[in-house]
């Protein structure tokens, strides 16, 4: 509920706040989630809908640290034993990046960052949860509607591998989102 109420705060302090520094940004939005797990696929189908949430701080010049999150959740049957299941996937980053000089509104970025992803599975009357480590990469082009209001798109690659049982699995894929964001 708190985070419900503190971002349309944080947009409407925004909006009143002088473009003067802009350090901080924080920008929420949705993406289009192509798992790379082909068995991911089969079970739960080629494209799934995320949430993302991205703040960040600008250190120097067009240089920034930033703070990633999104979360995938989708359902589907096993094929051949015909039984329901329910994933989830977790993706939380850290990494840097870089802005270009803006071109009357248009700025583009680049990101790398490290990558935490978290996978929960409930199928055949068992839950399996793993996290592992992984990589998050990502290019995109924002559009500023004012000095400190922007929309951005983007495309990324998120991508952790972890075994379960004896099989390895794809945590992650590749993202295409836009997103509604602000510099305060």
């Amino acid at each position: 509920m708190k985070k419900i109420v503190i971002l349309p705060l944080l947009l409407a302090l925004a909006i009143v706040l002088p473009a003067k520094e802009q350090k901080f940004f924080a920008a929420i939005g949705v993406a289009a989630f192509q798992s790379a797990d082909a068995g991911f696929k089969d079970v739960y189908g080629a494209t799934q809908v995320s949430p993302e949430l991205k703040l960040g701080y600008h250190l120097y010049r067009n240089f920034y640290f930033w703070l990633g999150g999104s979360f995938i959740s989708a359902s589907g049957v096993i094929p051949v034993v015909e039984d329901a299941a329910k994933a989830s996937q977790t993706l939380l980053s850290l990494g840097a990046g870089w802005e270009t000089r803006r071109w009357g509104r248009l700025q583009g970025d680049l990101s790398a960052a490290l990558l935490m992803a978290g996978l929960q599975e409930k199928a055949m009357g068992t839950t399996a949860s793993k996290w592992a480590p992984g990589f998050d990469v990502r290019a995109g082009l924002n559009y500023f509607l004012k000095e400190n209001i922007f929309l951005g798109l983007s495309l990324g690659y998120a991508g952790a591998w972890v075994e379960i049982g004896k099989k390895d699995i794809v945590l992650g894929g590749l993202r295409a989102g836009i997103l509604l964001g602000l510099r305060f």
